[in-house]
């Protein structure tokens, strides 16, 4: 089987696995295990290409945008997961530490003897 129809499929499965699944840590082994693949398939195309090749390659560079916007898209969902267990590791310190960061600021002085 050729190379690039190898790429083309890979590049067809990856899709409809990420499209519109929410993050996980098997999702993101899939697509790491899936760019190691994949760099490897597109080392292995030399030219001259035929036709039908020429044609096949279209094909994934037409999907390669899907693909991206998918990938920002889990991008975007994993920081906003960080974000908010950083929110929640600070409430949760807060609540640890109540007295830790209280400041002398607001210290009353009396004048009077």
């Amino acid at each position: 089987m050729n190379r690039i129809k190898l790429l083309l499929g890979e590049t067809e499965n990856i899709l409809s696995q990420i499209k519109d699944i929410p993050e996980s840590d098997e999702l993101l082994q899939r697509i790491e295990d899936y760019l190691e693949k994949r760099e490897g398939l597109i080392d292995e195309i030399k030219p001259p290409l035929s036709h039908e090749e020429k044609l096949q390659l279209e094909q994934v560079v037409k999907i390669e945008p899907l693909i991206m916007t998918e990938l920002k898209r889990l991008k975007e969902d994993i920081k906003k997961e960080l974000i908010q267990v950083k929110k929640k590791r600070a409430l949760h310190q807060t609540y640890l530490t109540p007295y830790q960061n209280v400041t002398i600021d607001g210290t009353y002085y009396d004048k009077r003897k």
